[in-house]
């Protein structure tokens, strides 16, 4: 299941919300570009306060205590996202907003900070034809901004439904199936040490961002195929664009009410109860 939108950055071409579970390894694309397996989260090991807590049981796991003390701009459920988690990715996602070419220097990060975006003006007063004015320089990083954060907020909050719904259901992962769906993917995707370096430091990424998207991928393909199953013998005959829209529905249904978000981080995922920014 992936992320429906991310605007304007990055080679942006993700799927809408009805093709989420259909295309698992997309997920990647929201905040990596030039490859179907860049992203992710934390993993039971190498874990930071600004890498994400491994959700158990979402509403009634013990929920991660680096996290809760540094108080949560999300809870999915008992499992929060940090507001150290979200830097960490708010930078990943800054990191990643220009494509880097095959071979040359790497683009270089641009901060997006408001509301003064200072960094940013300079970066496209640099790169612009002469004769833009500052407001209206400003008014494109902050909408470079704000595409950087809903993603990054939409990226997490899918995460964790799916790990909330596996848990549920007795299907997450072990360790050791995640870190063996990584290797796999990093042998296909980046198979020297030249190229998976590159990417890293393009991106910014761990290897526990890397790890926690590998998982990511797993629970939704395990998902849905367990989703697709019992529709199927119901009705043999049912479309499978169809059963992947049932599945969508079925786990916002269950999850979004259940996500709560701070004022300043409130997306479409979010229950609609939230106040909105």
């Amino acid at each position: 299941m992936s992320p429906r939108r991310r605007a304007g950055d990055r080679g942006a071409h993700p799927p809408d919300r009805a093709r989420r579970a259909a295309l698992p390894l997309v997920l990647a694309t929201i905040l990596c570009a030039a490859t179907l397996a860049s992203c992710g989260g934390a993993g039971r090991h190498a874990r930071s306060a600004a890498t994400p807590p491994r959700a158990g049981a979402v509403d009634g796991a013990a929920v991660d205590a680096g996290a809760a003390g540094a108080g949560a701009v999300v809870s999915v459920g008992a499992t929060p996202i940090s507001l150290a988690t979200y830097d960490h990715w708010m930078a990943i996602g800054a990191a990643t907003v220009a494509t880097p070419k095959p071979a040359g220097p790497l683009p270089k990060a641009v901060e997006y900070r408001p509301p003064d975006f200072t960094a940013c003006i300079a970066h496209l007063r640099a790169v612009t034809p002469a004769g833009a004015s500052t407001a209206s320089l400003r008014s494109r990083c902050n909408g470079i901004y704000a595409s950087i954060r809903r993603r990054v907020l939409q990226f997490l909050i899918t995460a964790y439904w799916l790990r909330g719904e596996a848990a549920q259901m007795h299907m997450s992962p072990s360790r050791a199936e995640v870190r063996q769906a990584f290797e796999r993917e990093r042998q296909t995707y980046y198979p020297t040490a030249a190229a998976f370096g590159r990417l890293r430091e393009a991106s910014r990424q761990t290897i526990a961002d890397l790890e926690f998207a590998a998982e990511t991928r797993m629970l939704s393909v395990r998902l849905l195929a367990r989703f697709t199953a019992a529709a199927q013998a119901r009705n043999h005959n049912e479309p499978e664009q169809a059963i992947v829209a049932a599945f969508n529905r079925q786990i916002e249904s269950t999850w979004r009410p259940r996500t709560d978000c701070r004022r300043g981080y409130v997306v479409e995922d979010c229950s609609p109860d939230d106040p909105k920014n």
